[in-house]
């Protein structure tokens, strides 16, 4: 087989393979888009306004960066199952409903529990988890919509409750242990999606470039006003002593 031969089916495998994976593939280019983007809003924000806040890297760093982590993680699972779902069956729009509204819900509710307490913490991941759930997976029906409400009610109370009772007890140790699971969770449902679609893989249909710069806004809106919350939302009383 002659060289130009050779990179020619080189060429063509390498196409099978991203027609194969394109919707993988641009969701881990929007991940990584959305947390490039948040991660250095979050450092100029930092450096040119709340820095000059007493105390406020001790406070509030390390939850900037559990928020940028957060918006992206919650982002490439959410594209992943819009990419998907109009593929879905039933029983798959409401594990995927399940699946995101509960984790969304659950990280945002614990990351403004852990800064501003339980009644924050709870309302905002209560809601957040909620419209994620049922907005992302409205496509499967009545079923997978309450799945994605009831988990992000469930997910927003219990990550709130979750930090809150854990202030006095190693919740800077839990809080990647806790962030590391979700991740896992979410690569798992991203598996399962796959799986579960293989015989749609290589026809469904590409995302332009307005509708991912859109859905990046989002994620960038998303951890903003997660952001501005968790800093100048109110605080519970039990917060006053930590």
């Amino acid at each position: 087989m002659t060289e130009d031969a050779k990179n020619t089916k080189r060429t063509e495998k390498e196409g099978r393979v991203i027609r194969l994976y394109h919707a993988e593939v641009q969701m881990l280019k929007i991940g990584a888009a959305a947390l490039a983007l948040i991660a250095l809003a979050m450092a100029i924000l930092y450096l040119e306004y709340f820095r000059l806040t007493p105390g406020f890297g001790a406070r509030y760093g390390l939850y900037m960066l559990y928020i940028a982590i957060s918006a992206a993680v919650i982002g490439i699972g959410a594209w992943h199952i819009k990419s998907y779902r109009h593929t879905f069956s039933c029983s798959m729009g409401m594990m995927a409903g399940m699946t995101i509204g509960m984790m969304s819900g659950f990280l945002l509710g614990a990351i403004i529990g852990a800064t501003n307490g339980m009644f924050m913490g709870s309302v905002y991941g209560m809601f957040t988890g909620m419209f994620i759930g049922a907005w992302i997976t409205r496509c499967c029906g009545i079923m997978s919509v309450m799945e994605g409400l009831m988990a992000g009610l469930m997910g927003g109370l219990m990550g709130a409750m979750t930090t809150v009772m854990m202030l006095n007890d190693n919740l800077a140790i839990f809080m990647p242990l806790l962030i590391g699971s979700i991740v896992t969770i979410m690569i798992g449902m991203s598996v399962m999606i796959y799986k579960e679609s293989s015989e749609h893989h290589g026809k469904l249909p590409k995302s332009d470039r307005y509708e991912a710069i859109s859905y990046i806004s989002l994620l960038f809106i998303l951890a903003m006003l997660t952001t501005f919350i968790m800093v100048y939302g109110p605080k519970s009383a039990l917060l006053a002593v930590y």
